[in-house]
C-alpha cells in the first residue's frame, strides 16, 4: 500500500463553544453521574499561553463512565476493571484514580497541548473529532491489567515509569512516589501519543527527537495555587536532566550532535541538550521546524530511520560544522543552578518541600546560579512579592517559610549560605565524577527549629548561635503559618529580620571577618529535616516573570507573528537562488524576537520582506509565501481536504467537480467524495495560482488491524491483516472452533506462521473442513503477534 505523507495543521486550544455538554444519567459509579460523551467542539478550555507558560482559567471535564470515547486508538482500547473514562477537549483519560487526580492530569495535558503543537509545528489530523487516549492507573500492576485488556501480552517495561505503545497510540502511566514524576510521566507519555497521532506512528524519528522532545517538554514547573504550568524548563531542581546530560556527555567522550543522532541507545540527558540547543536560537529554531516537517514527510521506518535522519540533518542545516561547534559550546558552558545533595525534594511553583519526613539527616538542595552560560538560568516564574519579604539587593537574601499546621512545632527548615564548595563537590556538579564528599563544603546554616527558635550554625568552626522567637512572633506564626527570613550582612555579622504578618523581630549574629567575606547571597542551600514545610527562596537574580500578552502564543519568545517568520524562512530556503543574501537579512530580523519591544516592528519588517519577495517570484512560490497547507485527511472513512491559511489574505480553491471554496485566514475542512479516486484543484492567492491533485486510492492506513468475514454458509472465511507503520511483525494466525456442548479435542481448524511488512495488507482464505458441522459454537480467528517489539493478541469471533 502507498503511504501518505501528511503535513498536519496547527491548532491552539482556547475559548470555544460555551455550550455545556449534554448530560444523561447512564450509570452511577462512586457518586459520579456519567454524561453522554460530549464532542470536542462542545467542550471549552480557556488557557492563557505566554511562551512556554500556560495558565489555566477554565476547563470542561466530563465523566463518561464505561462509554469509550472516540480517540486515535479507536478499536484498539477497551474498558478495564475499576477504570472509568473522563474527557476534556483534546484528551480522553481512562483511570482508576480519584477525581482529584484525574482532574489534575487532564488540566496538565490541556495546558501542555499548545506546547505540543508548537514544538512539532502541527496538530493531529481530525483533532476536532477525535481525542488522544491516555491511561493512568493507580499502580504498575493495575496498568498491566489495563494493558492486558487492550490486547497486550505484557505490561510496562520493568525499568520504565510509563510507556506509549506503537500498536494503539495510547500512553500508559502509573504514579511513582515522587509528586514531580507523577506529573512528568503523563506529560511525557502523552507527548509520545500526540507524536503518533500526527501520522499514525513515531518511528519516523530517531530517539533524540522522540525521547528528547518528550523529556524536554515534560521538564516542567507547576504552581498548584495559580494553576500555572511552565514546560521545557532547562534549569530547575527535581529530575535535573541538565546534570544527567553533563555526566553522559563526559562519560561518553563528549560526543558530537551527529554521534548522538546515530547512537540507537537512549541517553536522555544528551537528547535533552540537543532539543534545548536547537530551540535556543530563533533562526536555529526555524531550521529545526523545517527539519521535523521534512523528516515526517519522508516517513522512514525501521533501519532507514537513523541514516535518513542523519542525511537530512546535513542538508537542512546550512552550515553543519558550525552547528557542531555551537552545540559543543552550548553543552560545555552548561552550569546547573540546582543540585540536590540529599533529600526527596519536591517543587511547587517557586517553593520547595520534602516529600518524606522520616529522614534523620539534614536534607540539602543547593542553588548556585551562574550567569556566563549559553542557556537560560532559573527559567521559571520567580516568587511573587510577599509582605514578609523585604525588597532584594545583590547584598541580601530572603526566604519564605510556609509551615504545615500539624507539624508547626517539630522539625527544622531554613537555608544555608554557602561559603565554600570543595573541589570534589564542584567536579561532580560539572558531571566529571560520579561520587563526591559534600561534607567538605562549608556554609552558614540559618534554621527554624521546632517552630520556636532560630539557629545560626557555622559548619566550618562548628559554632551555634540561637535565639527564641518572641511571644508576638509565635502568635502570628500560629495564625499565618508563614515566616519571612530577610538576611543581610553588617560590619560585624549577619542580620536576620524575622517577619510574620505584623510582627517583626531583628537579630544580629556576630561572625568573624573571614566568614563574612565569604558570604555570597546568590550561593545558597535549602535545608530541612523531619517535616514537610515549604521554603521559597528569593534570589536577587531570579527575575523571570510571565508577561501579559495581548495575544496568546506558544512561541518561546512570545512572538505573535510566528507564522510570518516561518513563511519568510521557508521562502528564503526554497528560493535562495532568486533571493540572494536573504538568510543573512532574515537572521538579523529574527534575532529581534528576543526583545519583546521589537515585536511590532519585526512583524512589519517580515511582512514587507514577504511582499517584496512576492513581486520577485512566480506562481511556484505560492505555498511558501502564503504558508497555505492542503492535505488529505480522513474522518473515520470519510476523506476531506484539510486546509490551513495562516496568512492575512483570503485564498480560493476550485475543485475539479466545479465546487469552489473561499479560504479566509484559519482552518477549513473541504469534503471529498468516496467515489473519487483523485481530486484536481486550483489554488489562488494574491494573484498567484497553483494546481494540485489529491489521490484517494490506497491512501488511508491506520496500522495493525485484524478483520475477518464469514459467509452465511460458514464455508468461506476471509481473513485480512494490515501491517505496522514500521518494524518487523510476525507471529501465528489460527482459526478455532469451540462448540457449546461437545468438547473439542482439537479446536484449531487452521493455523499458519505469518509475517507482514510495514504498510502491507495480507489476505487468507483458509479452507474449513466440514463447514456443515460448524454450528452451536464459537468460531474464533486469533492472531498472536510481535508488532515491532510489542507482543499483542487480536481476536475476531463469530457465534454460530
Amino acid at each position: 500500500m502507498l503511504r501518505l505523507s501528511l503535513i498536519a495543521l496547527a491548532l491552539l486550544s482556547g475559548c470555544q463553544s460555551l455550550e455545556k455538554p449534554p448530560q444523561s444519567q447512564v450509570d452511577r459509579v462512586s457518586g459520579q453521574i456519567a454524561q453522554t460523551i460530549p464532542s470536542p467542539a462542545q467542550m471549552r478550555v480557556d488557557i492563557d499561553v505566554a511562551g512556554r507558560t500556560s495558565t489555566l482559567n477554565h476547563i470542561d471535564i466530563s465523566y463518561v463512565g464505561k462509554q469509550i470515547p472516540r480517540t486515535y486508538s479507536d478499536g484498539k482500547i477497551t474498558n478495564s476493571r475499576g477504570y472509568h473514562w473522563w474527557v476534556s477537549k483534546h484528551f480522553a483519560l481512562k483511570s482508576d484514580l480519584s477525581e482529584e487526580k484525574v482532574r489534575l492530569y487532564l488540566e496538565l495535558l490541556e495546558m501542555s497541548y499548545p506546547h505540543y503543537v508548537e514544538l512539532f509545528g502541527m496538530a493531529p489530523a481530525n483533532i476536532d473529532n477525535q481525542r488522544i487516549a491516555v491511561v493512568y492507573g493507580s499502580s504498575r500492576e493495575r496498568v498491566r491489567e489495563a494493558m492486558l485488556d487492550d490486547g497486550f501480552l505484557r505490561g510496562v517495561h520493568k525499568t520504565a515509569g510509563g510507556e506509549t505503545m506503537y500498536y494503539n497510540r495510547a500512553g500508559y502511566s502509573f504514579p511513582s512516589h515522587r509528586h514531580h514524576h507523577q506529573r512528568y510521566i503523563v506529560i511525557h507519555e502523552t507527548m509520545h501519543a500526540f507524536h503518533m497521532a500526527l501520522n499514525g506512528h513515531a518511528t519516523w524519528a530517531p530517539s533524540w527527537i522522540t525521547e528528547g522532545m518528550a523529556d524536554a517538554i515534560a521538564s516542567h514547573t507547576y504552581d498548584s495555587d495559580k494553576k500555572q504550568l511552565r514546560v521545557m524548563v532547562f534549569d530547575r531542581a527535581p529530575m535535573n536532566y541538565q546534570i544527567m546530560g553533563l555526566a553522559q556527555y563526559h562519560k561518553n567522550g563528549q560526543p558530537s550532535f551527529e554521534q548522538i543522532n546515530d547512537d540507537p541507545q537512549l541517553r536522555r540527558g544528551l537528547n535533552f541538550f540537543i532539543v534545548h540547543f536547537l530551540l535556543s536560537d530563533p533562526l536555529r529554531y526555524q531550521y529545526f521546524k523545517r527539519y521535523l516537517r521534512t523528516l515526517m514527510a519522508l516517513n522512514p521506518d525501521s533501519d532507514a530511520t537513523l541514516p535518513t535522519a542523519n542525511a537530512l540533518l546535513k542538508t537542512t542545516f546550512s552550515d553543519w560544522p558550525q552547528l557542531e561547534r555551537d552545540f559543543a559550546q552550548f553543552v560545555q558552558s552548561a552550569k546547573p543552578s540546582f543540585y540536590i545533595v540529599q533529600g526527596p525534594w519536591e517543587q511547587n511553583g517557586p517553593g520547595y518541600w520534602l516529600r518524606s519526613n522520616d529522614e534523620k539527616a539534614l536534607q540539602r538542595l543547593d542553588i548556585t546560579p551562574f550567569r556566563s552560560t549559553h542557556h537560560p538560568v532559573l527559567d521559571f516564574p520567580a516568587p511573587q512579592p510577599h509582605p514578609a519579604i523585604n525588597p532584594l539587593s545583590k547584598d541580601s537574601f530572603a526566604a519564605l517559610l510556609t509551615l504545615q499546621p500539624e507539624q508547626r512545632t517539630r522539625g527544622e527548615i531554613g537555608i544555608g549560605l554557602l561559603t565554600k564548595l570543595s573541589n570534589d563537590s564542584l567536579t561532580q556538579r560539572a558531571g566529571l565524577t560520579e561520587k563526591a564528599d559534600f561534607t567538605q563544603d562549608q556554609m552558614l546554616q540559618v534554621l527554624l527549629n521546632d517552630g520556636t527558635r532560630l539557629s545560626v550554625i557555622d559548619t566550618n568552626r562548628g559554632t551555634t548561635q540561637e535565639v527564641a522567637l518572641t511571644p508576638a512572633m509565635l502568635r502570628s506564626l500560629e495564625q499565618t503559618l508563614q515566616l519571612g527570613l530577610n538576611l543581610r550582612t553588617t560590619s560585624s555579622g549577619l542580620e536576620v529580620e524575622i517577619k510574620s504578618a505584623d510582627s517583626t523581630q531583628t537579630v544580629a549574629f556576630m561572625l568573624p571577618d573571614n566568614v563574612l567575606n565569604a558570604i555570597d547571597f546568590q550561593q545558597v542551600a535549602l535545608l530541612g529535616r523531619n517535616m514537610n514545610h515549604t521554603v521559597t527562596p528569593y534570589l536577587y537574580g531570579h527575575t523571570y516573570e510571565v508577561p501579559e500578552l495581548e495575544m496568546s502564543t506558544a512561541n518561546p519568545w512570545y512572538f505573535a507573528g510566528a507564522d510570518l517568520a516561518h513563511r519568510a524562512f521557508n521562502t528564503c530556503v526554497v528560493f535562495s537562488a532568486q533571493l540572494p543574501n536573504c538568510m543573512a537579512k532574515l537572521d538579523t530580523q529574527l534575532a529581534k524576537q528576543t526583545d519583546l519591544s521589537l515585536h511590532s516592528a519585526l512583524s512589519t519588517n517580515l511582512q514587507s520582506m514577504l511582499d517584496s519577495w512576492q513581486r520577485q517570484l512566480s506562481d511556484d512560490a505560492l505555498y511558501a509565501l502564503s504558508g497555505i497547507e492542503l492535505a488529505l485527511r480522513f474522518d473515520g472513512d470519510e476523506p476531506f481536504i484539510s486546509a490551513h491559511n495562516p496568512s492575512q489574505q483570503t485564498a480560493e480553491v476550485k475543485l475539479q467537480s466545479g465546487k469552489s471554496y473561499s479560504l479566509p485566514p484559519g482552518r477549513h475542512k473541504l469534503p471529498l467524495s468516496l467515489t473519487q479516486n483523485q481530486a484536481d484543484y486550483t489554488l489562488s492567492w494574491q494573484g498567484l495560482t497553483q494546481t494540485g491533485q489529491v489521490t484517494l486510492e490506497n491512501q488511508q492506513f491506520d496500522g495493525v488491524y485484524l478483520y475477518a468475514q464469514l459467509s452465511k454458509g460458514n464455508s468461506d472465511l476471509e481473513i485480512s491483516l494490515t501491517g505496522p507503520y514500521s518494524g518487523d511483525t510476525h507471529g501465528k494466525l489460527s482459526v478455532q472452533f469451540l462448540p457449546y456442548q461437545s468438547p473439542a479435542s482439537q479446536p484449531a481448524l487452521w493455523e499458519q506462521e505469518i509475517s507482514i511488512s510495514p504498510y502491507e495488507k495480507k489476505r487468507w482464505q483458509p479452507h474449513l473442513r466440514q463447514p456443515g458441522e460448524l454450528k452451536n459454537g464459537v468460531l474464533k480467528v486469533v492472531a498472536v503477534l510481535d508488532v515491532d517489539g510489542e507482543p499483542i493478541k487480536l481476536v475476531e469471533s463469530f457465534k454460530l
